[in-house]
C-alpha cells in the first residue's frame, strides 16, 4: 500500500472513484478480503443508486414518460455531469431540465424539459419558506402616497410553456384510460404549497403575466399593464381575489416612489 496521502488528495481520489473517474484511490484502500478497487466500487454503486433514486422521487412524470431504462441511463449520465456537492440531495436535480434539453436521445420529446422544469418547481414550492397569508376579510390600509406592491407567498412558482405541460404532467402521474390528446397549445402554470401538498393550476396568459410581475416586485399598476398587454379585457380585481383566496398574498406595501 502506498504512503498515506494528504487529506485533500484522498478526498479527491475517493470522489473520483465514486463518480467512475478512475480508481487511483485503490492504492490507499485495505481490501480486507475484497480487492481494493472492488471495495471502492461498492461505494460507487451505493452513491449512484441513492442519487438516481433521488431523481426518481423528484421527477415521477419524466420517469413515467420515458420509462425505467431510459430514465436510469439519463440519471446515471446526469450525476456524472452534475455531481452532488453536499450530502443533502434536495438540490441535486436542479439542472435536470436543462440536461434533458441538451440530451440528443430526448430530442423527440420536445416537451420533456418543460415537464422536468415543472417537477423541479414542485420541489422548490414544497421546500420554500412559510409565511402567514393576508386575512381575506381584513381591511387593507392604503393611501394615495405611492405605488402599491404585493408580497406573495414564498412557495409561489410560475411556469409558462409552449406545450400543454400541466396536462402532460397530470396524465403521466395519474394516467386515465385512452391516449393523451395534445392540442399543441401552451399552458401557463401557477404552483404553490397548499398545506402538506403542492397545488398546480393552469391560468390564462394575462393572469400569468400579472402574477409574474407582482412576484418580480413590480407594483400593481405595472402588473396590470402587463396583463392588459396580453388581454385587453383582463379583470385585475378577480385576479387579486383569487390570489388572496388561495392564501398567496402575504402583505400589501406602499412607498412614495413613482412607478418606473
Amino acid at each position: 500500500m502506498s504512503a498515506a496521502p494528504a487529506l485533500r488528495e484522498l478526498q479527491r481520489g475517493f470522489a473520483d472513484a465514486v463518480l467512475g473517474r478512475g480508481d487511483d484511490a485503490a492504492r490507499w484502500v485495505v481490501g480486507a478480503g475484497l480487492a481494493p478497487a472492488a471495495r471502492l466500487q461498492v461505494y460507487a454503486n451505493t452513491s449512484a443508486g441513492t442519487q438516481i433514486d433521488a431523481l426518481r422521487g423528484t421527477y415521477p412524470a419524466v420517469l413515467a414518460l420515458v420509462g425505467e431504462d431510459f430514465f436510469e441511463a439519463a440519471a446515471a449520465r446526469y450525476r456524472l455531469l452534475h455531481p452532488s456537492t453536499h450530502g443533502n440531495l434536495q438540490d441535486f436535480g436542479g439542472a435536470f431540465a436543462e440536461f434533458l434539453a441538451a440530451m440528443p436521445e430526448a430530442a423527440a420529446l420536445a416537451y420533456l424539459p418543460d415537464v422536468a422544469h415543472l417537477e423541479w418547481l414542485r420541489q422548490e414550492a414544497a421546500l420554500a419558506a412559510d409565511a402567514t397569508p393576508l386575512d381575506a376579510v381584513a381591511p387593507v390600509a392604503l393611501d394615495a402616497g405611492g405605488p402599491v406592491r404585493l408580497i406573495l407567498h414564498p412557495s409561489l412558482r410560475l411556469l409558462a410553456s409552449a406545450y400543454p405541460v400541466l396536462t402532460i404532467w397530470r396524465y403521466a402521474t395519474a394516467p386515465a384510460s385512452g391516449r393523451l390528446q395534445l392540442e399543441g397549445r401552451g399552458e401557463q402554470v401557477v404552483l404553490w404549497r397548499d398545506g402538506s401538498d403542492v397545488a398546480l393550476a393552469a391560468t390564462d396568459a394575462a393572469s400569468h403575466a400579472c402574477i409574474a410581475a407582482l412576484a418580480g416586485g413590480r407594483d400593481l399598476d405595472a402588473a396590470h399593464a402587463d396583463a392588459l398587454a396580453a388581454d385587453a379585457h383582463f379583470d385585475l380585481a378577480a385576479c387579486l381575489r383569487s390570489l388572496i383566496a388561495q392564501g398567496l398574498v402575504v402583505a400589501f406595501t406602499q412607498t412614495g416612489e413613482c412607478t418606473p
